[in-house]
């Protein structure tokens, strides 16, 4: 069982940016499946590890997108991607460190993924489509 259930609520729209999304939610749920699976510490890892790269690998495509349209908030919004790769890259340190990994580290995932889609990532979304509608 998930996780985590996509739903429209969050979705933006931009239908290569959603599928991106619904991916790491994707992952999310990977990492809890691995956690439960009797928390094999090589498959958790494994999986802590594809989660970063796919984050990273999203992160510079949205600020690719907002770059080439020249987002006025960019700057912000980079700054909070790179915020939330530091604390995975701390949550993998801790895991390699022996430290399992919980539910409530996978909560704070989901929560921060959902609350920055639907605030930060509404803005550039809204941007993006405002100006397609004006020819831009």
């Amino acid at each position: 069982m998930s996780f985590f259930e996509w739903d429209d609520s969050i979705a933006l729209g931009i239908p290569t940016i959603d599928d991106q999304h619904k991916a790491l939610f994707g992952w999310i749920n990977n990492l809890n499946e691995a956690t439960k699976s009797g928390n094999d510490t090589e498959m958790v890892g494994e999986v802590i590890w594809k989660l970063i790269t796919y984050v990273t690998e999203h992160f510079s495509e949205e600020e690719r997108l907002m770059l080439s349209c020249n987002y006025p908030g960019l700057l912000g919004h980079r700054k909070e991607h790179d915020q939330f790769v530091s604390r995975l890259r701390e949550i993998q340190v801790s895991f390699i460190n022996g430290h399992e990994m919980s539910e409530s580290i996978l909560d704070f995932m989901v929560d921060w993924l959902v609350c920055h889609i639907k605030g930060t990532d509404q803005g550039y979304s809204r941007f993006i489509n405002q100006q397609a509608e004006n020819g831009f």
